[in-house]
């Protein structure tokens, strides 16, 4: 009698289902640019003198920032830093609404920034601010992660069909101008100092971003470039003084002082935002346990870094540990800004094509693009937050691979600038 063969047991889940091929994400991309794209035309189908059916008005955020740049141009950059005044200069050049309910939190050089949409109608000033900055960031992208990368134009369709590009374009934030500015600081300081450190300068405007940077700089020993981040932020300090005064400046530091309060008594919209401290305080966590444990994960999300530009060469992973670690330091960021995790998922993806996936990266990179579609979470007092999960699921993803690539290559020493 023979025994037949025994056939090996089948896998619960078939994991090839999650493997990244070009066709398949060309499918994902094409279904959500269609659906992305048919809310948005039937929301703006049924605006009414911009404002939308939900109540926001067209541009989300870009109210803000148009009527900061026209209080800044009719010489009242001080203005926007109170409350009530704000709502006043937003009532005035926005879309009518009975109430917008924003503040404004950024530093006079921000106006530097910002001051050409005062002369822009508003539309027009959302269309160029938005569609140019998202322009920009895809550009970089091509140009700098992608100039050599399999399949370039379909990681680029990817980047444009996800949730955290669509959010940034919607909420008419700052995101692709941030992570952009970003990219350009952190991607080889060595070999173009004077960009990334200009970059640098200009990404104080939203200084909570740009804490890891001049760690990043003096682990690499990248003097040249610290020495231009350090000598164009007072510059631009300077400009932004000597344009707007110094009882903008005053003004701005009494409002962070305001906004700092808010943040420790949850305040602000917790459930919108993506830090560690806000992830706890909205789970129900005391207020100075939470501070202290975004403190420990802050510093050990520091000290990763500084470890990465210290020991390695290798540009993408260099960029990616801090575009995957500016959550973890920032005090407060929201989803809308998620756009800048865009590069070390593109860097995981490419690098995953070229030498191949680690094992479940291609699952995790998928949880990484999807995980955005959850935000922001329910508006509740106590509860579940997705914002910092996302954050770190992407972190893990990136430390994963350091750490592999790491070990898989000799030691290097780090690159300093003769």
């Amino acid at each position: 009698m023979v025994n037949a063969p025994i056939e090996p047991a089948r896998p619960v889940i078939d994991w090839s289902l999650f493997t990244w091929t070009p066709m398949r994400v060309v499918a994902g991309a094409a279904l959500m640019l269609l659906l992305a794209g048919g809310v948005s035309l039937l929301q703006y189908s049924q605006a009414t003198d911009l404002v939308l059916p939900n109540g926001a008005p067209v541009g989300g955020d870009f109210a803000a920032f148009y009527a900061a740049a026209k209080a800044a141009a009719a010489g009242a950059p001080a203005g926007p830093y109170d409350a009530a005044t704000f709502e006043n200069f937003l009532k005035e050049v926005g879309p009518p609404l009975d109430r917008y309910g924003l503040t404004w939190q950024y530093p006079p050089t921000f106006y530097l920034i910002i001051l050409p949409l005062a002369f822009l109608p508003f539309t027009f000033g959302y269309l160029l601010w938005s569609g140019g900055a998202a322009l920009a960031f895809l550009s970089l992208l091509r140009g700098r992660l992608l100039s050599k990368a399999y399949t370039p134009g379909v990681t680029l369709l990817a980047v444009i069909a996800s949730t955290t590009f669509f959010q940034a374009i919607i909420t008419g934030q700052n995101g692709f101008l941030t992570a952009s500015l970003l990219i350009l600081a952190a991607w080889r300081p060595d070999a173009r100092p004077i960009i990334a450190g200009l970059a640098a300068a200009l990404l104080t405007v939203k200084p909570q971003l740009g804490v890891l940077i001049p760690i990043a700089y003096l682990a690499g020993g990248h003097w040249r470039a610290f020495g231009v981040a350090a000598t164009g932020s007072v510059a631009l300090a300077a400009m932004a003084t000597a344009a707007f005064g110094v009882e903008a400046w005053v003004a701005f530091f009494q409002s962070a002082e305001q906004t700092a309060i808010y943040l420790q008594a949850g305040v602000m919209p917790l459930h919108k935002a993506t830090t560690p401290f806000a992830f706890f305080v909205h789970a129900g966590v005391d207020a100075t346990l939470a501070g202290a444990a975004h403190a420990i994960l802050a510093a050990a999300a520091a000290i990763c870094v500084f470890w990465v530009w210290r020991r390695l060469k290798d540009p993408e992973l260099r960029l990616a540990s801090v575009c995957a670690a500016v959550f973890f330091v920032a005090p407060y960021g929201y989803y809308y800004e998620l756009i800048v995790l865009a590069p070390p998922v593109v860097i995981l993806v490419q690098r995953g094509l070229r030498s191949g996936f680690l094992k479940l990266e291609e699952l995790v990179i998928t949880a990484m693009v999807l995980g955005p579609m959850a935000l922001p979470s329910p508006e509740v007092k106590v509860g579940f937050s997705a914002g910092f999960p996302v954050v770190a699921l992407v972190a893990l993803g990136v430390w994963r691979r350091v750490a592999h690539d790491a070990c898989a290559a000799p030691q290097q020493a780090p690159i300093l600038d003769r």
